[in-house]
């Protein structure tokens, strides 16, 4: 395990695997920047948005889509045009949207959050559908953490402050949900459940705030509901936020990081929290699926885009 020690975030989060440029992309979900780190020249760069970004999601004709604190917006490859999508919580001022991830149909899930109150249950499941947010499921105490199985079409989402991930039998066409349940539900020593990630094979990668490890666990073939654990691979990080695969044969995992609110102590005892941690893979993952834009608005013609 090795960290790339070129920037330390407060939140970091949303890694995506660019396998085109041999590089890892993620955000500062505590401020404005982007970071690309190229794992052949060993270089950084950043970009600056003008909206407080929460995720991204990469589209399939190399643009992207940013969820953020002032809604969703489409973004050109270079990040330097930004137009606005959608946003559903835009007349409500204590909320926001949060992680957002691609399904294997190309549609964009996201999240939402109560940011004055955490652990209120405000926070609700969103899929972006032509332009418009479809509410999927509420009742979140913190949205967070998107995840698919497309084998046995299944959807995964955190609902971190309750200490429970929920697993979601979708329809064939993985853009309705038919049952959900608990996937998993953890108690306090393990901390709260932040990213998700499955890999190849179909198991579910958890990242955990407050506890700075790795689970990862099998679901049941059968019916949703019912996990076996796997392993837990402890992070010398307080907070692990998100992963994904890249690498060669996706066989590496890229671990997003937080040095949110350390102690002197725990800043002492936890040195790499806030960097993107770099560790082999214990099972080979995938990539990130692509948003289908062909189905987004096509706003970015008609609007004039922000430009940072």
């Amino acid at each position: 395990m090795h960290a790339v020690e070129n920037v330390v975030t407060k939140i970091g989060e949303s890694p995506i695997w660019k396998p085109d440029t041999n590089s890892v992309v993620w955000v500062e979900a505590a401020g404005q920047e982007i970071y690309e780190y190229s794992l052949s020249t060993r270089t950084l760069n950043t970009v600056t948005t003008p909206f407080d970004i929460t995720a991204i999601a990469r589209c399939d004709d190399n643009g992207w889509v940013c969820a953020s604190k002032q809604g969703l917006f489409y973004c050109s490859v270079n990040f330097d045009t930004f137009t606005p999508l959608s946003d559903p919580c835009f007349d409500t001022a204590h909320l926001h949207l949060n992680d957002a991830v691609t399904s294997p149909t190309g549609a964009l899930w996201f999240g939402s959050m109560n940011h004055t109150h955490l652990e209120a249950p405000d926070g609700k499941l969103y899929q972006l559908t032509q332009g418009t947010a479809k509410e999927m499921d509420s009742g979140f105490s913190v949205a967070n953490g998107i995840a698919f199985n497309p084998v046995l079409k299944r959807a995964y989402c955190s609902n971190m402050f309750q200490r429970k991930v929920y697993e979601y039998q979708l329809d064939d066409t993985m853009s309705r949900i038919l049952d959900k349940s608990v996937f998993v539900e953890f108690e306090q020593s393990k901390g709260y459940p932040d990213g998700l990630a499955v890999d190849r094979q179909g198991n579910l990668y958890i990242c955990h705030w407050e506890r700075g490890m790795l689970s990862y666990y099998a679901p049941s073939q059968q019916q949703i509901g019912t996990s076996t654990l796997i392993n837990e691979i402890d992070l010398p990080v307080k907070h692990a936020t998100r992963c994904t695969f890249g690498g060669n044969d996706f066989n590496t995992l890229f671990v997003t990081t937080a040095n949110f609110e350390l102690s002197i102590q725990e800043a002492h005892l936890y040195p790499l929290s806030g960097q993107l941690l770099v560790l082999d893979a214990p099972t080979p993952g995938r990539e990130e699926f692509l948003i289908n834009s062909v189905a987004l608005p096509n706003l970015k013609h008609v609007i004039e885009p922000l430009t940072s």
